[in-house]
């Protein structure tokens, strides 16, 4: 009876580690992680050796890693591309085909996040609203593919007031004239 509970006494020290490294899914998971896969927003450019250029549009340029695993969670990802805006991340574009990896992408997204909020029970399109980061998953009805879309809050608010800056102003004529 000694060494049962001895034994037992073991291999509970021995998995608190691995208990304690399983948070439970919440929004500061996703703002500590604060990115994807050690790509962490408003890193540099420069931080990353194996970027290919995708597209510009704007101020932001688009980027994939030739050496992106193609998994997430028990599924598969078609592509996955970061968004540097003046030269920082600021968003990462997850896709997922069918209805199989894209359900797997979104347990992955849940599991790490939590449940996100649901804004219709008729879509499958889910939003997690963190401190620094944004996250949201959009699933086409028709062909089951889906996006993760992750967002840097304060380079997306950065890149808004710009936009606003460099909006011309309209004048309109006083009424009456």
């Amino acid at each position: 009876m000694k060494l049962y509970s001895t034994l037992t006494g073991l291999l509970l020290l021995s998995a608190a580690p691995l208990l304690a490294q399983q948070a439970p899914p919440s929004l500061q998971a996703l703002d500590e992680t604060y990115g994807y896969r050690g790509a962490r927003f408003e890193s540099d450019t420069s931080a990353f050796r194996d970027l290919a250029l995708a597209e510009t549009a704007g101020q932001t340029r688009y980027y994939r890693r030739k050496t992106e695993p193609k998994t997430l969670g028990e599924g598969e990802v078609s592509d996955v591309t970061y968004g540097f805006y003046q030269g920082k991340l600021s968003v990462i574009l997850i896709k997922a085909q069918g209805v199989n990896n894209s359900r797997a992408m979104l347990a992955a997204l849940q599991q790490k996040a939590g449940p996100g909020t649901r804004s219709s029970a008729f879509a499958q399109r889910y939003a997690w609203n963190g401190k620094k980061v944004h996250m949201s998953y959009d699933e086409n009805a028709m062909s089951n593919d889906a996006v993760a879309v992750l967002t840097c809050k304060k380079l997306k608010e950065k890149e808004m007031k710009q936009a606003l800056k460099a909006q011309p102003t309209t004048r309109t004529a006083p009424i009456g004239s």
